[in-house]
């Protein structure tokens, strides 16, 4: 057995089954990359909220600042009910990369997933909204208001990520895979632990 399933025995499995969970590197971190996590799972609750307790692990050791973990952990809780939520695909994944931008450091936040051509228009058209809000509380409150009365619909987690967290949200659309990223500067992050030069 795998490390990386060695790792996460027991999540989504069973007698007969295979692993739900692996902790890959699919996608290259960015050379400016101090950290890189990407974990790619089959798109269900259960999975989530499992992945989700690592992401809160890693944001806490990592991060320095127990109100700047929450944020991104509530990102990535975003994050992950959305992509699993809305995959059209057999997998999805989120990976968390701690990235030395000039001077600082940035936390970002990356999910994916394959969505179908008229959830990825509407995705879409939510995200411009977002990005180009002058006022993300306002624009929160105001999705709050309208969604209120809507019965099963409330597309309010991005707003949230936004908002609430501080956090900026990019996207990226290509054939049908959809990437989100949030991301904001860090001040500090514990490196106690890095290997000496």
């Amino acid at each position: 057995m795998s490390a990386a399933r060695a790792a996460v025995k027991g999540i989504g499995s069973g007698p007969g089954t295979t692993y739900a969970v692996r902790i890959v590197s699919a996608v290259e971190p960015s050379p400016n990359a101090s950290l890189f996590l990407c974990i790619t799972f089959f798109p269900s609750e259960r999975l989530a909220t499992a992945v989700l307790r690592l992401v809160s692990s890693f944001c806490g050791m990592v991060l320095d600042d127990a109100n700047v973990s929450s944020r991104f952990y509530m990102a990535a809780h975003e994050l992950a009910e959305n992509i699993t939520k809305y995959s059209t695909g057999p997998r999805v994944s989120l990976e968390l990369a701690l990235e030395e931008d000039q001077s600082a450091y940035v936390m970002k936040i990356r999910a994916r997933n394959e969505a179908s051509p008229e959830q990825l228009r509407e995705v879409e058209r939510r995200l411009l909204e977002l990005k180009t809000a002058s006022d993300p509380v306002k624009h929160y409150d105001d999705l709050i208001c309208e969604t209120a009365m809507v019965e099963g619909v409330s597309g309010l987690g991005l707003a949230r990520v936004r908002a609430e967290g501080g956090l900026d949200v990019d996207y990226k659309i290509e054939g049908n895979e959809l990437t989100i990223t949030a991301h904001a500067p860090v001040g500090r992050w514990r490196c106690d632990d890095q290997p000496k030069a």
